[in-house]
Parts: structure tokens; sequence; C-alpha cells
């Protein structure tokens, strides 16, 4: 990769203005399309009296006070984005450079996807997708990794060694898997799973073993969140469910005609996607306790973005293109910003700044007060990937073929690991080591994961040798950046969300060719 060619640049944008110009300016705006905003040499606050959204939004020990025992640590990722929080954040540094110590395969490539989310156009069924063999996100728990995949089964592999430990088939019966799209959560010896068989699967994590499977109304494709002995997950017909950990219903509550998303758990409230056949998507937030809507955040289009709650403060992104902050007890637009595409990946906030992955192929580090761009980092294809952030580097996959390591404060590559296909599926990252699936139908470890020497074969695709690096700061602004908005009121609404998006835009991201013969999709 050529580090002077214009879609490897590092950007320094412009701040940009706020207000009703600003926020009228965005509505007009296609998805992908960056809005012309006025100039202005200061942003207003927008956080409310008495309160300053990225102050402490994110700091590691406050957040990681406010979680479950279920978080990121040395030697585990237990679940998708790393919490309940959904917070992509670990304390733990990763590797430092980018070899691969093991890669274990899951299945020849080419296995047919039945089901691949956000593959159909209205009024058809949704393609085959031959090549997305490892959409699901790693969990890590003492020294075992835990994936899915769309071979229709769950693997437990040994972290040091890359070796098969067990797998566990869905589906109704032996002949009939189903792919397995969503992230395990790992919680005292179970790891929770859920599947194209229309069930969340309990795994006892030794044995491989089934403890139980549960009924949903369709398809499970987000993935499961456990916090305080209850587990939460939506299905692809709409419904999101609260489940104990035998396997029983506490709730379950219709909120859309699907959900994509994986919930965020925070201080007894349930946070999820709404996606809507009309084109239409929101968060919605629902009592823990018993699933009753509390309140909507509204967006522009549809949401299959996990979104993360960090100070009281509502972070996600949408099919529209919009990054949206939105204070979770009023349900005011703190800001937005459009970017360039999409935003399915899940944002990650820590210590103020927000990192967000587009199908504009760039990854964004924002300022999480305002928007204000700090960096972005441009890969060669589309973002689904989340990002998991550690201390100094942010770790994050692309349809590109690339797991790439960012550096996190100044947004140059550190380095980028090459494997065989798209690499759509979240890292996981524990002391010295980072864990990725890919579309080749093979899981990476990337790094040290067993505190020795890497062992085992040769990967299907090794490290580059570039850094990924994006080049001097263009500090005189761009007119290909992506431009703040900002305002006072309760998000977009409904009317903007059909402006927004439009059919052709709709039509436009549902269609986007990602260079394989592979049309849109979306990673957990």
């Amino acid at each position: 990769m050529d580090d002077t060619q214009p879609w490897r640049r590092r950007t320094l944008l412009r701040r940009a203005g706020t207000g009703a110009l600003a926020l009228a300016t965005l509505g007009a705006a296609g998805t992908g399309a960056a809005s012309t905003v006025p100039d202005s040499d200061a942003v207003a606050d927008r956080s409310g009296p008495g309160r300053d959204p990225s102050a402490d939004a994110s700091a590691p020990a406050a957040a990681l006070d406010r979680q479950s025992t279920v978080s990121a640590g040395p030697s585990r990722w237990p679940q998708f984005q790393a919490d309940p929080t959904n917070s992509g954040y670990t304390e733990t540094l990763g590797p430092a450079e980018g070899s691969t110590a093991w890669t274990f395969d899951t299945g020849a490539p080419g296995q047919a996807t039945a089901a691949a989310p956000g593959t159909a156009t209205a009024g058809e069924d949704p393609p085959d997708d031959p090549t997305d063999n490892v959409v699901s996100s790693p969990a890590v728990v003492d020294g075992t990794v835990y994936v899915g995949s769309n071979d229709g089964h769950l693997y437990a592999v040994d972290a040091a060694s890359g070796e098969q430990e067990w797998r566990y088939g869905t589906g109704t019966d032996p002949e009939s898997r189903e792919e397995v799209m969503s992230s395990p959560a790992v919680v005292d010896g179970t790891v929770y799973v859920g599947s194209h068989d229309a069930r969340l699967h309990a795994v006892d994590a030794a044995s491989g073993e089934r403890e139980w499977a549960f009924d949903a109304d369709g398809a499970v494709f987000a993935s499961p969140t456990y916090r305080d002995g209850v587990l939460y997950v939506g299905s692809q017909a709409g419904t999101m469910y609260a489940v104990d950990t035998a396997g029983e219903e506490v709730w379950s509550a219709s909120v859309a005609d699907r959900v994509d998303s994986t919930a965020a758990v925070v201080d007894g409230t349930v946070y999820v996607g709404r996606w809507n056949d009309d084109r239409t998507g929101s968060v919605v937030a629902l009592d823990a306790g018993s699933g009753d809507e509390v309140r909507e955040y509204d967006a522009r289009g549809r949401v299959a973005c996990s979104p993360t709650v960090t100070d009281g403060v509502v972070y996600f992104g949408d099919y529209a293109g919009v990054v949206y902050a939105i204070d979770t007890g009023t349900a005011e637009l703190v800001w937005g910003r459009q970017l360039g595409g999409p935003v399915l990946a899940s944002p990650v906030v820590v210590d103020g700044t927000i990192y967000a992955g587009s199908f504009g192929e760039t990854l964004w580090a924002m300022d999480a007060s305002n928007g204000d761009i700090e960096w972005s980092y441009a890969t060669d294809g589309q973002v689904l990937s989340s990002p998991a952030v550690t201390g100094d580097t942010v770790y994050v996959g692309s349809e590109d073929r690339h797991l790439h390591a960012i550096d996190r404060e100044t947004g140059q590559g550190r380095f980028s690991v090459e494997t065989g296909e798209a690499v759509l599926s979240s890292p996981a990252v524990t002391a010295g080591a980072v864990f990725v699936g890919s579309s080749d139908s093979f899981v990476y470890a990337v790094g040290n994961p067993g505190g020795g020497e890497s062992v085992s074969a040769t990967p299907p695709g090794e490290t580059d040798g570039t850094d990924g690096s994006s080049s001097t700061p263009d500090t005189g602004g761009s007119g290909d950046a992506a431009e703040t908005t900002s305002g006072d009121g309760a998000g977009f609404g409904v009317l903007g969300a059909v402006a927004g998006v439009g059919l052709g835009a709709w039509k436009w991201a549902r269609g986007t060719d990602f260079g394989d013969g592979r049309t849109d999709g979306n990673a957990d």
C-alpha cells in the first residue's frame, strides 16, 4: 500500500459550526455525503447545564466500576465488545507487532450463507453469501477462544496453541446446521450464543455439551448481552428477549421489524437498535426488569449498529451514515456527524474520544463532547468490524482483508495483518494478543497468545509489511471531510429519517459491492 495515495491520507478536519443551519443542512445530505456547515472558531457546549458529556465519559476505572464482573481483563474478553455496555475497551495492552501466532480453520471457504444479514432487497429472499464464514466475534476466557462459524458450529479453541478443544453444532438435527453469526458470551462456565436456527444456545464451556436451547421467533444474529444473571438478545423477527441462565424467559417485547443490534445494558436499562421495514430506525431504551419501553432515540435510518452508553450519553450510528450522541435522560441530541456511508460497527468511547468505522472505508476518532474530528485512518475497504481499544492501540478489521492496529493518540498505523478475505468480525484483545475471524473461514491469533513463542502453521494470509499509517496531516481542511452538526432538539425524527435516507440511498446501502461478488452485510 502506498501511503501517499489519497485514500491513505490522515486528515485533521476543521471545526464545524453548530445550530439550526447546521442541523438543517445535515437534513438535506444524502447517505455518504458530507454536510456543509459554516466555519466557527468554537463549538457551542450542548451538554446542558451542570453536565459535561466528555467529563469522565469513559475513564477506564469509572467504566469498569460500573460494569459487571464479566468484563475484559488480561486473560478474558468474555462477550461482544468486552462487557455489557459494549465499551469495546480493555486496560490490557495487546500485541505491538503483527506476527500471526496461529490460524484455525472452521471450514472450507464457500460454505453457503442462507440468511446473511442485510442482503435482502425489498420483497426478495436474501441471497446466499458464499464467503462470510466467520462473522462472529471471538470471546476469550481463561485460555480458550470461543467463536461461531457459518458452518453451523460454535468452536472452542486453545488460545495458546490454536488446537480445537470441541465444537458444538446448532440446528434441530445433525443434518441441519445453521449459521452462527452471533458472538458468544461466556459466564461462569457456560457459553451463550445465538444461531440462525432461531434459538439461543447454552453450552458447557468445558465439554461443549448443550445445557439448554431457548426458542426465539426468528434467527438470532445479534449477540447475547449478559448482566446480573440475565441474557438480553434480539431476533430478526424484531423481538427482544430477557432470558435467565436456566433458559427461562423473563420477558419479551416486540420492538422493531428486525433486531440485528447487540444490546447495551446500563443502570437497569437495555439499549438496542431498531430496524424497520419502512427504512426508519432508532435506539429504544427498555426497562431491564420488565421490558417496558422507557425512551426512544430517533435516527434517520435503520439502526443495525450496537449502541454504547457512557456518562449519560448513548452513541450509535445508522444506515444514513450518521453517528449520534444523544442524552439518555432527555433524548436531546448532543451532536450528530454525517460520515461517508452507513455506520454499522459499534462505536467505542474512551477518555473523551469516540472511535467509529463506516462504509466510507475509514475509522474516525472524534471528540465525544462535540463530534470534532481528532484524526481519521483510511483503509482500502468498508469497516463493519467494531473496534477494540486498549491504552495505546485501536484494533479493527476491514473489508480490505486486513486487521489494522492504529496508534490511539495519533491515528498512525502500527501494523496490519493480511487475511484471505474480508474481516467483518470484531477483534478480541487479551494480554499481548488479539483474536479475530475472517470471511476466509479462519480465526486468527496475532501476537503472543500463549505468553511464549508463537506456535502453529503458515496462515493463508500474512503480515503485509506495511504499517497502514496515514500521511502528514492536512491542517487546512478538505473537501472530503465529514462535517459536524449539533443541535438542541430531540434527535432528527422520523421525517428526517425518511428524507435523509431515501429509497435510492437505501438501495445503495443494501447493494454496495464488496469487490468479491458479495453485497451488504453487517458484523457484530
